[in-house]
């Protein structure tokens, strides 16, 4: 029998969800009707006991005295995610490809302003944009792609509340973040967006960063 399948032990105080309650709230109420931390409660319930992971509700069922089925109909938020098709990645002989196309776009538009044309003749006959064209001009080598930076949304209101924390004790790590945040600010936060922010910050806090 594995950890997973072995049957759970009813908590002895099980309050009844509200209507239109949502999971975390629930936890909450039942982890303080038992005397728990949230925190604890929280991780003995991830499908992977003691981890960060979404709430198993099968074993939150079982610990509420409660059935699978009306635990997902009350929490549909609990409702396994269908997994995600894999996105779209780009071998890299094609990326490769297009790379060499840029570059050969950028050269015929370099050779096109040695000849005289002008960057408006440019941008008509190459169906190009304003920038590509000074870009090209600019340099021979197209840039790098950025990448987008978003800020976690997972995190608003709670970035001053982690550096703060990390001000304070620069060792701390994310996971006693995490249970700081669980249990004295009442929000849950994905681990791992947290885990992200928290080694991003510490890199900005680097010297030399900001130089």
């Amino acid at each position: 029998m594995t950890a997973s399948s072995r049957p759970e032990t009813l908590l002895p105080v099980r309050p009844r969800p509200r209507n239109g309650e949502t999971a975390d709230s629930y936890l909450r109420r039942l982890a303080a009707a038992n005397h728990l931390p949230f925190s604890y409660l929280r991780r003995y319930l991830a499908t992977r006991r003691g981890s960060y992971d979404p709430v198993d509700p099968a074993r939150l069922a079982a610990l509420a005295g409660r059935e699978p089925d009306a635990i997902l109909r009350t929490f549909p938020e609990l409702v396994p995610a269908a997994p995600r098709p894999a996105g779209r990645r780009y071998p890299p002989e094609e990326v490769e490809r297009n790379r060499a196309a840029r570059r050969e776009k950028y050269a015929a538009i370099r050779r096109d302003a040695e000849n005289g044309l002008s960057r408006r003749t440019i941008i008509s006959t190459r169906r190009v944009g304003r920038r590509t064209v000074a870009l090209a001009l600019a340099s021979p080598e197209p840039p790098e792609r950025k990448k987008i930076h978003r800020e976690p949304s997972a995190l608003n209101g709670l970035h001053a509340i982690i550096d703060a924390m990390i001000d304070e004790d620069p060792a701390i790590g994310t996971a006693a973040i995490w249970q700081r945040l669980a249990d004295s600010h009442g929000r849950t936060v994905a681990y791992y967006t947290l885990r992200t922010y928290v080694v991003s910050h510490r890199a900005a806090q680097e010297p030399g960063k900001n130089n």
